[in-house]
């Protein structure tokens, strides 16, 4: 999905509905990285999973400015508590 916030900035989003005992691994946090980054010049980029990510697949999706949106906070999003990169 490909949007804009609400101040303009170029968002960029991937949704990923997967059992809750499989995982995001960094592969597939790379290949949304090149995606958002070179193909779709995202400001802001979000990778929503209703499963974990794998500890490496965090620690890269931080290094490379990747919002990371696992189920707890895919919930909180959900009832209304603001997700702190969209403000």
């Amino acid at each position: 999905m490909i949007g804009l916030t609400a101040d303009g900035r170029r968002l960029v989003v991937q949704c990923k509905r997967f059992a809750p005992y499989l995982n995001i691994t960094s592969p597939e946090v790379q290949k949304f990285i090149g995606s958002a980054t070179v193909l779709h010049s995202a400001d802001v980029a979000l990778y929503v999973a209703t499963c974990p990510f794998t500890p490496e697949a965090l620690t890269i999706a931080a290094e490379a400015g990747i919002t990371a949106v696992h189920r707890g906070v895919l919930e909180e999003w959900s009832t209304g508590e603001p997700l702190k990169i969209l403000e």
